[in-house]
């Protein structure tokens, strides 16, 4: 088997690989099945998405948040390791925007203290490193099949278990907790995921965005994240389902077409990095053997909200994760944990960071759309030396 198959037939469910209706409900299963929960904590990087936080505090166990690595924007495995305590049950890597992280010494600590190693691969799912898969370096994962993945089918994620004990307690939750979503909601997605598929352009991303918003808020259309997960520490309704039997196949076609959506993105965002490297900005990196997927390519700047408008206006495709330590911006980040000032990096990071598309629907045209766009209007990118 070579690299590329396994790095995604490790993702295709198995005895080993179970589907939810999201990557989050996928890390909350996982929790679940580890028996972690109230007077626990659980050690994550302060540069996530707030559904994350949430999901470990729907638990009753408290996340502890440690900061990343500027170049890197992944998490600094030294300062997980200070974060860990007699009363940590498990320790949360992120391979952000598809950047494999490097571990550090945490697979031998977390070991050594009889405390799960958890990835985060909801931005990753067919990165390697060393030729390993991200996913199988700890002792479970999670990951994403949402909009905006590299696997998408609208929505779903993935709990990946490596651990054999864990396992056997993850198949019991599964199959007795979990609940099959209802063949209409099924269907309903289904349908969905066909309409973005066949529809969604870069030109059309910001009016595509908004409507989407629209309708997510009127409750007419299931989002990836409901405003009661964001603006509330309290599980909401229907949170623990399965993904669905009627939509299994989705997932089996989308890992199908991951080799040629991981060579897209790759190629897409060697140009970017040829581009702004000759403009002297900060370039993502990763350890060494890392092969990552490129999810998205991000850059910081320093006038992130004109930026923003301007490309509205102009129909550029820009995106704006992370727009907080704990994405986005329209939490609270106290009300899961986080103060400002405590990932400093992550907070920095997140005041000025802006991301570029990456996936199959960007054509050349569309590249040069986008670099003209810097090119023009000279927007002050953050400079290699400028970094904190």
């Amino acid at each position: 088997m070579n690299e590329s198959t396994m790095s995604i037939d490790v993702w295709r469910p198995s005895s080993s690989a179970f589907p939810f209706i999201k990557g989050r409900v996928a890390f909350y299963a996982i929790l679940r099945a580890a028996g972690i929960g109230p007077g626990d904590e659980v050690v994550v990087p302060g540069f996530t998405c707030v559904v994350v936080a949430a999901a470990i505090q729907y638990t009753g166990a408290r996340p502890v948040y440690y900061d990343i690595i500027l170049d890197t924007l992944n998490g600094n495995p030294g300062l997980a390791e200070e974060r860990i305590t007699e009363r940590t049950r498990a320790v949360i890597v992120q391979h952000t925007f598809g950047m494999p992280m490097d571990l550090g010494g945490l697979p031998d600590i977390c070991r050594d203290r009889g405390i799960l190693l958890i990835e985060d691969c909801a931005h990753a799912m067919g990165a390697t490193v060393h030729h390993r898969p991200v996913g199988t370096l700890g002792d479970a994962s999670f990951a994403s099949f949402q909009w905006s993945k590299p696997v998408t089918t609208g929505l779903g994620g993935v709990a990946l278990v490596n651990e054999p004990r864990l396992r056997d307690s993850m198949i019991e939750l599964y199959n007795h907790e979990f609940q099959e979503p209802s063949f209409v909601k099924s269907m309903y997605l289904a349908l969905l995921s066909t309409t973005y598929n066949r529809f969604f352009r870069p030109s059309i991303y910001w009016m595509a965005r908004d409507t989407y918003r629209r309708l997510v808020k009127l409750k007419i259309v299931q989002g990836s994240s409901s405003m009661d997960e964001l603006l509330s520490p309290d599980m909401p309704p229907n949170y623990k389902e399965r993904f669905g039997h009627q939509r299994r196949r989705q997932i089996d076609m989308a890992l199908d077409g991951l080799p040629d959506v991981i060579v897209h993105r790759r190629r897409i965002a060697q140009q970017y990095a040829n581009w702004f490297s000759a403009r002297g900005a900060m370039i993502q990196s990763g350890p060494e053997g890392a092969n990552p997927v490129w999810l998205r390519f991000p850059v910081l700047v320093e006038n992130r909200t004109a930026l923003l408008n301007e490309a509205r206006r102009r129909r550029i495709e820009l995106g704006d994760w992370f727009n907080s330590p704990l994405h986005p911006s329209v939490s609270d980040p106290a009300m899961f944990g986080y103060r400002s000032g405590l990932c400093p990096v992550a907070d920095y990071v997140s005041s000025g960071i802006v991301n570029l598309p990456t996936h199959q629907r960007v054509a050349e045209a569309d590249l040069r759309r986008i670099l003209g766009f810097f090119d023009e209007y000279r927007y002050d990118i953050v400079r290699q030396e400028e970094t904190v």
